[in-house]
Protein backbone atom coordinates (compact mmCIF):
# COMPACT_ATOMS: atom_id res chain seq x y z
CA UNK A 1 0.00 0.00 0.00
CA UNK A 2 1.05 3.46 -0.72
CA UNK A 3 -0.90 5.45 1.31
CA UNK A 4 1.72 7.77 2.64
CA UNK A 5 2.26 8.86 -0.94
CA UNK A 6 -1.12 9.11 -1.56
CA UNK A 7 -2.22 11.28 1.63
CA UNK A 8 1.06 13.21 1.00
CA UNK A 9 -0.09 16.98 0.48
CA UNK A 10 0.58 18.21 -3.12
CA UNK A 11 3.70 20.63 -3.81
CA UNK A 12 2.81 24.05 -2.54
CA UNK A 13 0.85 23.16 0.21
CA UNK A 14 1.14 24.92 3.24
CA UNK A 15 0.51 23.51 6.33
CA UNK A 16 0.97 23.71 10.16
CA UNK A 17 4.31 22.31 11.00
CA UNK A 18 2.59 19.85 13.03
CA UNK A 19 1.18 18.13 10.38
CA UNK A 20 4.08 18.57 7.75
CA UNK A 21 6.35 17.09 10.70
CA UNK A 22 4.09 13.85 10.63
CA UNK A 23 3.73 13.66 7.00
CA UNK A 24 7.15 13.89 6.28
CA UNK A 25 7.82 11.25 8.96
CA UNK A 26 5.48 8.91 7.35
CA UNK A 27 6.68 8.96 3.68
CA UNK A 28 10.08 8.57 4.82
CA UNK A 29 9.61 5.30 7.13
CA UNK A 30 6.92 4.32 4.08
CA UNK A 31 10.10 4.98 1.60
CA UNK A 32 12.48 3.33 3.73
CA UNK A 33 10.54 0.22 4.19
CA UNK A 34 10.38 -0.27 0.64
CA UNK A 35 14.56 -1.50 0.81
CA UNK A 36 15.00 -2.25 4.48
CA UNK A 37 12.86 -4.86 6.88
CA UNK A 38 10.46 -3.64 9.57
CA UNK A 39 13.66 -4.35 12.20
CA UNK A 40 16.02 -2.38 11.03
CA UNK A 41 14.15 0.40 9.21
CA UNK A 42 13.56 2.54 12.32
CA UNK A 43 17.31 3.05 12.45
CA UNK A 44 17.70 4.15 9.03
CA UNK A 45 16.97 7.75 7.46
CA UNK A 46 16.95 8.58 3.84
CA UNK A 47 19.97 8.98 2.99
CA UNK A 48 21.09 5.63 4.26
CA UNK A 49 18.41 4.76 1.87
CA UNK A 50 19.96 6.69 -0.99
CA UNK A 51 23.72 5.01 0.30
CA UNK A 52 21.90 1.28 -0.04
CA UNK A 53 20.54 1.53 -3.15
CA UNK A 54 23.80 3.72 -4.69
CA UNK A 55 25.71 0.72 -3.35
CA UNK A 56 23.34 -2.17 -4.76
CA UNK A 57 23.41 0.16 -8.62
CA UNK A 58 27.10 0.60 -8.12
CA UNK A 59 27.18 -3.31 -7.46
CA UNK A 60 25.19 -3.97 -10.70
CA UNK A 61 27.13 -2.03 -13.24
CA UNK A 62 24.03 0.63 -13.57
CA UNK A 63 24.54 3.45 -11.35
CA UNK A 64 24.62 5.88 -14.38
CA UNK A 65 21.33 4.67 -15.15
CA UNK A 66 18.44 7.35 -15.33
CA UNK A 67 16.33 5.88 -12.65
CA UNK A 68 19.49 6.30 -10.03
CA UNK A 69 20.04 9.84 -11.59
CA UNK A 70 16.63 10.49 -10.47
CA UNK A 71 16.23 9.03 -7.27
CA UNK A 72 19.45 10.54 -6.04
CA UNK A 73 18.21 14.01 -7.03
CA UNK A 74 14.65 13.65 -5.61
CA UNK A 75 16.10 12.01 -2.10
CA UNK A 76 18.57 14.47 -1.84
CA UNK A 77 15.97 16.96 -2.08
CA UNK A 78 13.64 15.21 0.76
CA UNK A 79 16.41 15.21 3.06
CA UNK A 80 17.46 19.42 2.59
CA UNK A 81 13.04 19.56 3.09
CA UNK A 82 13.37 17.64 5.94
CA UNK A 83 16.38 19.47 7.72
CA UNK A 84 14.70 22.13 6.62
CA UNK A 85 11.44 21.41 8.42
CA UNK A 86 13.16 20.00 11.77
CA UNK A 87 15.10 23.17 11.81
CA UNK A 88 12.56 26.21 10.95
CA UNK A 89 13.11 29.14 8.90
CA UNK A 90 16.28 30.56 10.33
CA UNK A 91 16.73 28.01 12.83
CA UNK A 92 13.77 29.51 14.47
CA UNK A 93 12.61 26.01 15.39
CA UNK A 94 15.70 24.55 16.48
CA UNK A 95 16.01 27.36 18.90
CA UNK A 96 13.39 26.04 20.51
CA UNK A 97 14.22 22.68 21.13
CA UNK A 98 14.79 22.89 24.72
CA UNK A 99 11.63 24.07 25.42
CA UNK A 100 8.68 21.86 24.92
CA UNK A 101 5.93 24.05 25.58
CA UNK A 102 7.08 26.78 22.95
CA UNK A 103 7.82 24.32 20.29
CA UNK A 104 4.57 22.48 20.28
CA UNK A 105 3.06 26.28 20.58
CA UNK A 106 5.27 26.73 17.37
CA UNK A 107 4.21 23.82 15.63
CA UNK A 108 0.74 24.49 15.67
CA UNK A 109 0.89 28.28 15.00
CA UNK A 110 3.63 28.43 11.78
CA UNK A 111 2.89 27.63 8.16
CA UNK A 112 5.13 25.19 6.34
CA UNK A 113 4.79 25.21 2.44
CA UNK A 114 5.62 21.63 0.94
CA UNK A 115 7.79 21.19 -2.06
CA UNK A 116 8.46 17.55 -2.58
CA UNK A 117 6.25 15.27 -4.84
CA UNK A 118 5.76 12.29 -2.27
CA UNK A 119 4.24 10.36 -5.32
CA UNK A 120 6.79 10.76 -7.25
CA UNK A 121 9.62 10.18 -4.69
CA UNK A 122 7.75 6.93 -4.10
CA UNK A 123 7.56 6.00 -7.75
CA UNK A 124 11.28 7.17 -8.28
CA UNK A 125 12.15 4.42 -5.23
CA UNK A 126 10.48 1.94 -7.35
CA UNK A 127 11.66 2.16 -10.69
CA UNK A 128 15.31 2.08 -9.38
CA UNK A 129 14.10 -0.90 -7.50
CA UNK A 130 13.06 -2.56 -10.25
CA UNK A 131 15.86 -1.94 -12.31
CA UNK A 132 17.96 -3.12 -9.46
CA UNK A 133 16.37 -6.49 -8.68
CA UNK A 134 15.95 -6.92 -12.87
CA UNK A 135 20.21 -6.50 -13.19
CA UNK A 136 21.07 -8.79 -9.74
CA UNK A 137 19.03 -11.68 -12.04
CA UNK A 138 22.11 -11.80 -14.45
CA UNK A 139 24.56 -11.43 -12.00
CA UNK A 140 26.04 -14.14 -9.53
CA UNK A 141 28.88 -12.68 -7.29
CA UNK A 142 30.07 -16.20 -6.34
CA UNK A 143 31.05 -17.06 -9.31
CA UNK A 144 34.10 -17.04 -9.16
CA UNK A 145 34.46 -19.84 -6.54
CA UNK A 146 30.75 -21.96 -7.28
CA UNK A 147 29.32 -21.11 -10.51
CA UNK A 148 29.93 -21.96 -14.54
CA UNK A 149 28.57 -18.43 -15.08
CA UNK A 150 31.56 -16.14 -14.26
CA UNK A 151 30.57 -12.32 -13.44
CA UNK A 152 31.91 -11.40 -16.42
CA UNK A 153 30.17 -13.30 -18.63
CA UNK A 154 27.19 -11.59 -16.75
CA UNK A 155 28.26 -7.91 -17.07
CA UNK A 156 28.80 -8.49 -21.01
CA UNK A 157 25.43 -10.06 -21.46
CA UNK A 158 23.66 -6.59 -19.74
CA UNK A 159 25.83 -4.77 -22.19
CA UNK A 160 24.85 -6.66 -25.03
CA UNK A 161 21.24 -5.90 -23.37
CA UNK A 162 21.26 -2.20 -23.25
CA UNK A 163 23.23 -2.13 -26.63
CA UNK A 164 20.28 -3.90 -28.81
CA UNK A 165 18.05 -1.90 -26.59
CA UNK A 166 19.88 1.18 -27.89
CA UNK A 167 19.91 -0.45 -31.35
CA UNK A 168 16.14 -0.99 -31.56
CA UNK A 169 15.43 2.34 -30.77
CA UNK A 170 17.94 3.75 -33.35
CA UNK A 171 16.56 1.62 -36.11
CA UNK A 172 12.95 3.31 -34.99
CA UNK A 173 13.93 6.59 -35.16
CA UNK A 174 15.69 5.93 -38.61
CA UNK A 175 12.41 4.10 -39.39
CA UNK A 176 10.17 7.38 -38.58
CA UNK A 177 12.40 9.61 -40.49
CA UNK A 178 12.32 7.85 -43.83
CA UNK A 179 8.89 7.44 -43.41
CA UNK A 180 8.39 10.86 -42.58
CA UNK A 181 10.26 11.74 -45.73
CA UNK A 182 8.04 9.06 -48.46
CA UNK A 183 4.72 11.15 -46.46
CA UNK A 184 6.38 14.40 -47.69
CA UNK A 185 7.31 12.95 -51.09
CA UNK A 186 3.64 11.95 -51.60
CA UNK A 187 1.97 15.11 -50.35
CA UNK A 188 4.35 16.94 -52.73
CA UNK A 189 3.37 14.82 -55.88
CA UNK A 190 -0.07 14.85 -54.74
CA UNK A 191 0.09 18.93 -54.63
CA UNK A 192 1.53 19.13 -58.13
CA UNK A 193 -1.25 16.67 -59.23
CA UNK A 194 -3.45 18.77 -58.50
CA UNK A 195 -1.84 21.91 -59.67
CA UNK A 196 -1.41 20.05 -63.11
CA UNK A 197 -5.29 19.42 -63.27
CA UNK A 198 -6.09 23.07 -62.23
CA UNK A 199 -3.97 24.24 -65.06
CA UNK A 200 -5.68 21.87 -67.62
CA UNK A 201 -9.00 22.95 -66.32
CA UNK A 202 -7.74 26.72 -66.35
CA UNK A 203 -6.24 26.53 -69.67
Amino acid sequence: MDQPASTFPEPGTKIIYREAIEAYDALERHAIGLVYNELFSPCAGAYDLLQAIDGAAEKYGVSDAAEISALRGALRAFSCERTSLANGVDGERFRLMQSPEKLDAFDRTHIFEVGVDGRKLIGDIKAAISLIRNEAELFDEYADVFSRKPTASCRIVRKRRRNEKDKADAWFARAMTVAMCCLTVVCSLHSVGEIITIAHLLG
